[in-house]
């Protein structure tokens, strides 16, 4: 015989639930309404006898009253007589009409009876309506009559009230009854209910419970763990399936756990044999593990080894970022030697530039790379700048004197030779201004950058800017725009100069890419964040791809040299920007790029402090 499953065993269950509360609830209907037909039928006849058996009685004493006036006024009593013996006639047959009954008819015949006798008196006493002894006859004969009449219908009512007492009565009774039956069919049902939950928890929740304790036990690494259901339903398949996959599982950890393992020493080595320190940080943000040279320089830096990111001797940009790739903000690696961490190894001072390299889902990776010869190189490429720049200056300055008296006596040279000065001038100050631009960028790196901060008015700033990008802007055909909001700061604190050496290199930068028959954009209003002037520069060129938005403020960095450009492109140092950016955030501010609202091309956006606090809060 084919075993019972799941679904007939559940089947059966919600049958027998379903009958016996059907069965329960019918009964309950149909005893209940029976006792509501039973009460509404007595209550109605009750109720009717009542009124009529009233309405007699009421009718009665009004004939009797009729049958008075005939002793004092014989023609009008007669008149009346008439109409109230009818009322009274017509009374007493819905009173009959009710009665029907076994024993309510001889109750009937009763009251019909004394009621003719009541009528017969009356007749007599019309008839001797005018002797002296009619008033005695009336109360000495008559009148008991009519209180006899009248009595049986009060004993009609009587009777009647006391049957709808015996049926109140038995409606109780059959409702106590019904209840008695209910409470047993849902002690009953309560019991049945208890047993089908006991027996289903026992088929299918204790065995689910058991695959489940199964289930945790295998992912806690107990792979000998089994479960027993003695049974060929569902879950009993599903059991069998599941020691079946437990044993695959044991089988494949028995196979593969030497492979992990020779994978594991095989990365252990890799990582060892790294020149780079590599530090694995989980997603809780705990050190993981560490490779020799990792491990080298923690003690180095902090005596011991680190646990978690918190005891890492990392600079805090650093940790801030690791923070971020934990938190699954991923920042593009940064090659800044200006950001290096300097370490004491073996009695030497060791250079390590930190990356952090995010692992989807396991936490990061942090490389700390040795570039001390590379920052060596770096500081001795400044000092060339730096020894260069000035050695420039005064040839430069000496140049340029002599071009300007040559182009003071341009009328008596010939248009070619005015036109080779011109352009031989405009040489110079090219010339010039990168080697200014060299200047500012060793003061940056040397910490010797200083401003003479004043209040500079807004408007006559951005003026002069975009005045002095004219020339430019004409030879690239390119046009300036400059709108200053009516609701712009009037001013900021600042250094003048500066702050035109930071809007002639973005203008700069703007034309050199825009193509011609553009225009630049400059606005200025108030900036969404208190005490802030923000200053937007829009041009039409071809914009700067996401992942380089950061990176063009870093030193000589082109976009050129990153996106395969086999032409030569736009000439440039590369270090405009990166100028600009210590510039502003050295006034307490800060430069962004982004793209264009609604059209290809870059958008600069500055934010400079209007306030002398805010400044100086940020220069100390």
């Amino acid at each position: 015989m084919k075993p019972v499953g799941l679904r007939g065993r559940f089947v059966v269950a919600g049958v027998l639930l379903v009958a016996t509360s059907a069965a329960s609830s019918a009964w309950s209907a149909w005893a209940f309404r029976r006792v509501g037909q039973v009460v509404d039928a007595t209550l109605r006849d009750s109720e009717e006898t009542t009124a009529a058996t009233a309405a007699l009685a009421t009718d009665l004493e009004r004939e009797d009253d009729a049958l008075l006036l005939t002793l004092t006024d014989e023609v009008r009593g007669r008149r009346e007589l008439a109409p109230a013996r009818a009322t009274v006639e017509a009374a007493l047959k819905g009173v009959e009409a009710l009665l029907t009954g076994p024993g309510e008819r001889g109750e009937a015949s009763r009251l019909r009876a004394d009621v003719g006798a009541y009528h017969g008196a009356g007749d007599e006493l019309v008839a001797r309506a005018a002797e002296p002894s009619a008033r005695t006859s009336y109360h000495e004969q008559v009148n008991p009559l009519l209180r006899r009449a009248v009595a049986d219908a009060a004993r009609i009512r009587d009777d009647h009230f006391r049957s709808t007492q015996q049926v109140a009565a038995l409606a109780r009774d059959q409702s106590a009854r019904a209840t008695q039956v209910l409470a047993g069919v849902f002690a009953a049902t309560l019991l049945l209910s208890l047993f089908v939950a006991f027996y289903l928890a026992r088929v299918v929740v204790f065995p689910i419970g058991e695959l489940t304790r199964a289930v945790d036990a295998i992912r806690e690494g107990d792979f000998d763990r089994r479960v027993t259901v003695p049974r060929q339903d569902e879950l009993g398949r599903l059991a069998e399936g599941f020691n079946r996959m437990a044993d695959d599982l044991t089988e494949f950890r028995r196979a593969n756990i030497g492979e992990v393992l020779r994978a594991k020493d095989t990365l252990e080595a890799t990582l060892a044999a790294l020149p780079d320190a590599v530090v694995v940080i989980e997603s809780e943000g705990l050190v993981s593990s560490a490779n020799p040279r990792a491990s080298e320089i923690i003690r180095a830096a902090r005596g011991s080894s680190a646990q978690d990111v918190r005891e890492l001797p990392v600079p805090e940009a650093t940790r801030a970022a690791i923070h971020r790739a934990l938190q699954g903000t991923i920042t593009p690696p940064s090659v800044d030697l200006s950001k290096v961490m300097t370490v004491a190894i073996d009695h030497q001072q060791r250079r390590f530039l930190p990356r952090v390299v995010p692992v989807e889902g396991r936490g990061v990776v942090l490389l700390l790379s040795d570039v001390t010869d590379l920052v060596r190189l770096d500081e001795m490429r400044l000092e060339l700048v730096a020894v260069a720049s000035h050695e420039l200056r005064t040839p430069l300055t000496t140049l340029r004197m002599t071009l300007l008296m040559l182009q003071e006596r341009a009328e008596r040279l010939d248009p070619r030779d005015r036109e080779l000065v011109a352009t031989a001038l405009l040489g110079v100050e090219q010339l010039a201004t990168t080697v200014a631009e060299f200047l500012d960028l060793t003061r940056i790196e040397a910490g010797q950058l200083r401003l003479h901060l004043d209040r500079v008015d807004v408007s006559p700033l951005l003026a002069r800017a975009v005045e002095g990008a004219k020339p430019a802007a004409e030879d690239a055909r390119v046009a300036v725009a400059l709108d200053v909001s009516a609701g712009a700061p009037r001013a900021v604190w600042g250094d003048a100069a500066r702050l035109g050496v930071v809007l002639s290199n973005i203008l700069g930068n703007a034309i050199k890419y825009a193509p011609g028959g553009s225009t630049i954009a400059v606005t200025a209003d108030a900036a969404a964040h208190p005490a802030r002037l923000r200053v937007v520069i829009t041009d039409a060129g071809p914009g700067v791809p996401p992942q380089f938005r950061e990176r063009i403020f870093d030193k000589f960095f082109r976009v050129e040299h990153h996106v395969g450009d086999p032409s030569e492109g736009v000439r440039g140092s590369g270090i405009g920007l990166y100028v600009a950016r210590e510039i502003v955030e050295a006034h307490g501010g800060t430069i962004q790029c982004a793209a264009a609202e609604g059209t290809p091309g870059a958008r600069f956006v500055l934010l400079l402090p209007v306030e002398r606090s805010v400044l100086q809060e940020h220069t100390g």
